[in-house]
């Protein structure tokens, strides 16, 4: 998890003007399609490495998408 508030306020703007500029983002667009990957490869892995791998790739881009969608929280404290 990211914690936004111990984030500069430029990374967490930064992280704003994504979520503003709405669903049709490719960025956006390219973390979903990141996450079903990883998703898909994590189902078809056999050793626990990949596994694990695949796992924390998913988290990061998980993540990543809850921080820009939280972000407008974290800029009007600010």
């Amino acid at each position: 998890m990211i914690d936004l508030n111990l984030t500069d306020v430029k990374h967490v703007q930064a992280l704003l003007k994504i979520k503003e500029a709405g669903s049709a983002n490719p960025f956006i667009a390219f973390l979903e399609g990141e996450i079903q990957d990883a998703a898909a490869r994590l189902i078809k892995a056999d050793d626990t490495v990949t596994i694990h791998r695949l796992q924390g790739r998913a988290e990061a881009f998980q993540d990543l998408l809850a921080a820009i969608e939280e972000s407008h929280k974290v800029v009007k404290r600010s």
